[in-house]
């Protein structure tokens, strides 16, 4: 029934008669029931409203529909929301939709999806999506519910909708359709905004149904959030997970324990701090010996030994003796030189990002045991030897002097190709004769790659040591040497073999490395005078290296005897003495014993970072002082130089106008010699004002003008000296500073230009100055008004032009001219005033330049001082950010260790057999 309903097709269980038209039936039923006594008209009413609907006409079928109580009466309600719906009158459906008010489980959930379907249609998604969820709430079982969820959801890209819907159905149906649904959505990436705990439920029940599915959405999850915040919280679930299921030891969860290894291994790269692992790791160590096999268990409880042993009493007891057993029964391992590359590779790294060098040599040395295609032959031996001549018989061409004080590395290769490596630095070299200088600097590694058949043949790359020159003790620089070579040979001369010294020594390196193969080249046995003594000599140096090395072989050797049969013998002496089926498979153990070292020498850093942190404060700050004296120095020096120079060039300026003001007045009075008694003394003022004037200017033109070139010439030099005498003081302050710095940081230069600005000056203010006419006696004083008007009444009368005379004679030779002499020296001086106010300006440009580079160091030393006390407070406040790395890298090192340890377990026992 509730189908038909659905279907609005309730009708057709009340139709006898199909031949007849529903429209028709119905409405002779109607007929007839309406004429009962009692008539319940409900039904028929409710039937036609379905037939109208059928046909379109909505309001029709709403009429039929309006006034239908019972129990058709919520289903009646709903079709007419429906007839709203096909209506387009969506919010009238609506309202209508909500009204309905039923307990029937089938109604209530086809209103929800009518709902559903009209706010999709007004594309009110937010309501939709509530509505949907509602239905899958209420009734999950019904037809396509959750099915028309999961396609709305993923089709509004609600992911967090659809992983919940996922995971709800996977648990509540157990469906693998369901489960493998939310796989995808894992493996799209789309679930990773969900907390990891909200799949411990789906996991737990995944496992009781299907482990396969299960350990491929552990996977899924897994890769998931590996790369997000919540890893560690994923970690904790996975492990609480596995703690609680009962896991089956006939299973195979190989690729879930791969995960727990890189988990594990990623864990400990030197990203995370102890205090972030330690809740974490024990736990997964624990269940990943739970869950690994083969080859995996045994790094899984190798790992887990070597985090105990750091961290002792974190992992429980009984997982420890699980570890220890299974490594005792362990088998053959491989990979060993893979892990050892791979931990140093990720040391480097992190070396690198902390602002850290590892030596490029140490980095050299461990590519070199990286390459397995050579065997690493180390020669050693006393200075003058034959070491060079031996490696020349070898390759056919000389490749280092006698004398040299470098590793020479030599191997074949396709071409020539030579580098020179230091610790901070690796450059290539052309030719070989280019290595001369190189080869004499202590410390410096040569690579020489060179076309040689004899090499490649044996498989062999030759490291020659500088020869020992009657050292004491083996240097630290040939300990790494030793460690990064496969076998020694040291060479002998046979004119006086294995000495004291070389016994010492030779001891001093087997306590050092005492599984390195040491056995010895007798050279230059042609030097031998006679074949007899040359056996003689060879018996006996043997019987001396058995004394001390039983297992030591001697290999006669000379650049003279036949080369081919000679090398041949050599390749025959080296494979059965050094290249032993072994030799590769040791080469994991000496990367292992770099690690150590780089760890070691990372651990040392770190108190040295901080001791030079410390010193670079104290020495900057002390430098700070004196950079901060010497800008007070050169300010005091400023000073005094520049009130010498501006008190110099205000002397002269006083001693020319001291001159002009005596020798003015002079001129002007000595110019009544030139009246006479027979003069126009009705124009003579006029006369003797022009004779003035030009008198003035003739004598500042001749006399004053030069004599104050040649004085401001004589300043200027002055001046220079004063320049000089400050430049020297600079200099002499640079070289102070500079031997403190140990480079030529500071270079403090006065600007002399100065001095070529001011001989221009000096050249445009001297050169040409025309000073202009000054009414010296066309001004109205009183005595100058009687004398001209006397001379324009008088001056035509002839006895009167006597009297004139001696008046006007009187006048000019009693007259101080003193203002005249003040005004003239005044306009003379202007420009010189100028001039001398901008000394002081011109002063400072000298010394501008010093001033600037002292204050830019003094801010870069401020700089530096604040970057230094900044590290160290960084380090000190937080030493695990350091210190913590190094410790987990010391845990791996220790896992790879105790898996050496098994692989030369299994070397002693094959070499047993």
């Amino acid at each position: 029934m509730d189908e038909r309903l659905i279907g609005k097709k309730y009708y057709e269980t009340m139709l006898e008669d199909t031949r007849k038209h529903p429209i028709q039936a119905l409405g002779e039923m109607f007929l007839v029931e309406q004429k009962k006594e009692r008539s319940d008209l409900t039904a028929i009413r409710f039937a036609q409203g379905e037939v109208y609907f059928q046909h379109h006409d909505y309001e029709a079928a709403i009429f039929k529909w309006e006034n239908i109580e019972g129990e058709l009466g919520s289903w009646a309600k709903k079709n007419i929301a429906d007839a709203y719906f096909e209506l387009e009158m969506y919010s009238t459906a609506e309202d209508i939709y909500k009204s309905v008010d039923t307990d029937e489980a089938v109604l209530k959930t086809e209103v929800l999806l009518q709902l559903f379907s009209l706010y999709i249609v007004e594309s009110r998604n937010d309501l939709a999506s509530k509505v949907v969820k509602e239905a899958v709430e209420f009734q999950p079982d019904y037809p396509n519910v959750t099915e028309i969820a999961r396609a709305f959801f993923e089709e509004q890209k609600d992911w967090n909708s659809a992983v919940v819907l996922a995971a709800n159905e996977s648990i509540r149906t157990e469906s693998m359709g369901w489960f493998d649904v939310l796989k995808t959505y894992i493996q799209q990436g789309v679930a990773q905004s969900m907390e990891p705990d909200y799949f411990s439920t789906v996991l737990g029940s995944l496992y009781t149904l299907d482990q396969e599915r299960f350990e491929k959405m552990t996977v899924a999850l897994w890769k998931n959030y590996k790369y997000t915040d919540s890893y560690f919280e994923w970690l904790r679930v996975i492990n609480n997970l596995i703690d609680t299921i009962e896991l089956n030891h006939a299973d195979v969860w190989d690729e879930l324990s791969v995960y727990y290894r890189d988990a594990y291994a990623g864990l400990l790269e030197g990203t995370h701090l102890i205090k972030e692992l330690s809740p974490v790791v024990p736990r997964l160590l624990e269940n990943w010996l739970k869950i690994a096999d083969g080859e995996l268990s045994l790094f899984a409880a190798a790992s887990t030994l070597s985090w105990n042993e750091i961290f002792p009493d974190t992992v429980n007891a009984l997982v420890i003796q699980d570890a220890e057993s299974l490594l005792s029964k362990s088998p053959k391992l491989g990979g060993g030189l893979e892990a050892g590359e791979k931990l140093f590779n990720s040391i480097i790294q992190w070396a690198e990002d902390n602002d850290l060098r590892v030596g490029n040599k140490l980095k050299w040395m461990v590519e070199g045991l990286k390459d397995t295609r050579n065997f690493n032959l180390l020669l050693a031996g006393s200075t003058g030897n034959g070491k060079t001549s031996f490696i020349q018989s070898i390759v056919g061409e000389s490749i280092a002097a006698e004398d040299h004080s470098s590793l020479v590395s030599v191997k074949d290769g396709d071409d020539l190709e030579i580098l020179e490596i230091t610790d901070t630095d690796s450059k290539v070299v052309e030719e070989l004769t280019d290595l001369d200088e190189t080869r004499r600097q202590r410390g410096t590694i040569v690579d020489v790659t060179i076309i040689s058949d004899y090499l490649r043949n044996n498989h062999l790359r030759l490291l020659d040591t500088p020869g020992f020159n009657g050292e004491q003790s083996v240097e630290s620089d040939f300990q790494g040497y030793l460690h990064g070579s496969d076998g020694l040979m040291f060479v002998l001369d046979a004119r006086a073999p294995f000495t004291g010294s070389e016994r010492d020594l030779l001891l001093e390196i087997q306590m050092m490395a005492p599984k390195l193969p040491i056995h010895f080249l007798l050279n230059k046995m042609d030097t031998i005078y006679s074949d007899q003594v040359a056996v003689r000599m060879e018996d006996e140096t043997w019987d001396k290296v058995n004394a001390y090395f039983p297992n030591a072989k001697v290999f006669a050797f000379s650049k003279h005897y036949d080369s081919r049969q000679q090398l041949k013998d050599l390749s025959a002496f080296l494979q059965s003495n050094y290249q032993d089926d072994n030799w590769k498979e040791r080469r994991s153990e000496k990367i292992l014993a770099f690690i150590r070292k780089t760890l070691s020498y990372l651990l040392e850093k770190r108190t040295a970072n901080e001791r030079k942190c410390e010193h670079s404060i104290s020495w900057n700050e002390q430098m700070e002082v004196k950079l901060n004296g010497a800008v007070n120095q050169l300010a005091d020096l400023e000073k005094e130089k520049s009130e010498n120079i501006i008190r110099s060039y205000r002397s002269l300026k006083d001693e020319v106008k001291s001159q002009l003001y005596s020798k003015i007045p002079e001129l002007l009075r000595d110019c009544s010699k030139s009246l006479t008694e027979s003069s126009d003394f009705s124009q003579v003022h006029v006369q003797l004002n022009q004779e003035m004037n030009e008198r003035i200017q003739n004598f500042i033109s001749d006399k004053i003008m030069p004599q104050y070139y040649r004085s401001l010439q004589d300043w200027i030099a002055s001046s220079q000296m004063e320049f000089s005498q400050s430049q020297q003081f600079m200099d002499e302050m640079s070289a102070g500073f500079n031997e403190l710095y140990k480079e030529e940081r500071i270079t403090l230069a006065g600007d002399f230009r100065v001095l070529d600005d001011w001989r221009r000056d000096a050249d445009r203010m001297t050169s040409s100055i025309r000073i202009e006419n000054v009414n010296i006696l066309l001004r109205r004083t009183p005595s100058q008004l009687l004398l001209k008007g006397a001379g324009k009444l008088f001056g035509a009368i002839p006895q009167n032009k006597a009297n004139m005379y001696n008046r006007y004679k009187k006048y000019l030779e009693s007259e101080d001219y003193l203002d005249v002499a003040e005004m003239i020296t005044e306009r003379f001086l202007t420009q010189f005033g100028l001039f001398e106010k901008s000394l002081d300006r011109d002063i400072s440009l000298f010394y501008r330049s010093s001033f600037a580079l002292l204050q830019k160091t003094i801010e870069q030393t401020q700089t530096e001082i604040k970057d230094y006390q900044a590290a160290l407070e960084h380090m000190k406040e937080n030493p695990e950010v350091y210190r913590d790395p190094i410790t987990l890298f010391e845990v791996k090192l220790r896992q790879l260790e105790r898996l050496e340890k098994i692989e030369k377990k299994r070397l002693a026992q094959l070499q047993r057999k």
